[in-house]
């Protein structure tokens, strides 16, 4: 079965206008002179049209100097106008990690990745504000009934704002989750008896859907730009007509849609939050 996203997405916003909350604004720090995070910028602005919000962007140069940086954040920080901040990385400047995810307000996370609503989702059960890609996925199993808890789970990437999350929220689900890399040595084995596969490697053919069991579910969260102007995901589908023999989400169309849509459930959760 092909999981699309569409659906998902259009019930996250309507919930959301049904709340009817007042505009909210959305402060993005944004690596200028980037086409890749340029057509991400404009994806952002068409939806947070849908629910009568709008974008406001900091250019981030290679000029800027990281305590001008720093400053312009403390600013969207202190602005009641701000409702939510996202930073778009890599930014073309060096910033301290550390101090990236102390200085956004906690409040105002879209992202879900301050130390501490990390700490609190990782240490409880708590998922106020988690990821936007990661709480995407999870969202794509609900809405299509498919069992999660006792499930064998493999997690294709350990980023801490894709990969670790997802292996977080499946564990809350009771699943069994493994978090697998581009190191790791025996991924077709562990593909091979996966009731779930969750890729986020950013590497195209990573996985290849003949290596998957009969019955299981992909959720393809990579995305790659192909010579042919295409867009594709990390699988590779090697055999015709998969969608008979195992579920997965197609790119475009699956996880990307249904996390522009989280981004939004996560910018109300702030404005909620605030006040």
């Amino acid at each position: 079965m092909l999981l699309k996203g569409k659906v998902i997405s259009d019930k996250i916003i309507a919930g959301i206008l049904e709340k009817n909350l007042p505009k909210m604004t959305l402060a993005v720090f944004h690596p200028a002179n980037d086409s890749v995070a340029g057509s991400y910028l404009k994806t952002k602005e068409k939806w947070l049209k849908k629910i009568n919000s709008e974008i406001r962007v900091y250019p981030v140069s290679e000029s800027m100097s990281e305590s001008r940086f720093f400053e312009q954040l403390e600013s969207a920080n202190n602005d009641p106008d701000v409702t939510g901040i996202m930073v778009e990385l890599p930014l073309p400047i060096k910033t301290d990690t550390e101090a990236l995810h102390t200085k956004i307000s906690p409040f105002k996370d879209v992202d879900g990745v301050t130390y501490l609503n990390q700490g609190a989702f990782f240490s409880s059960g708590n998922e106020t504000l988690v990821p936007c890609t990661s709480l995407a996925a999870i969202r794509m199993l609900e809405h299509y009934d498919i069992p999660v808890s006792g499930k064998n789970v493999v997690v294709i990437g350990r980023s801490y704002i894709v990969g670790l999350p997802l292996f977080k929220l499946f564990l809350n689900r009771n699943a069994t989750p493994t978090v697998t890399h581009r190191k790791t040595t025996n991924l077709p084995e562990l593909l091979a008896k996966a009731d779930i596969v969750a890729i986020s490697a950013g590497t195209r053919g990573i996985v290849t859907s003949s290596q998957v069991k009969d019955g299981a579910t992909v959720l393809d969260i990579g995305i790659h730009v192909l010579d042919d102007g295409s867009v594709a995901g990390d699988m590779i589908l090697d055999r015709e007509n998969e969608a008979e023999r195992i579920n997965y989400t197609p790119v475009p169309g699956g996880v990307g849609v249904v996390t522009n849509a989280v981004m939004l459930e996560n910018l109300v959760k702030c404005y909620e939050m605030q006040k």
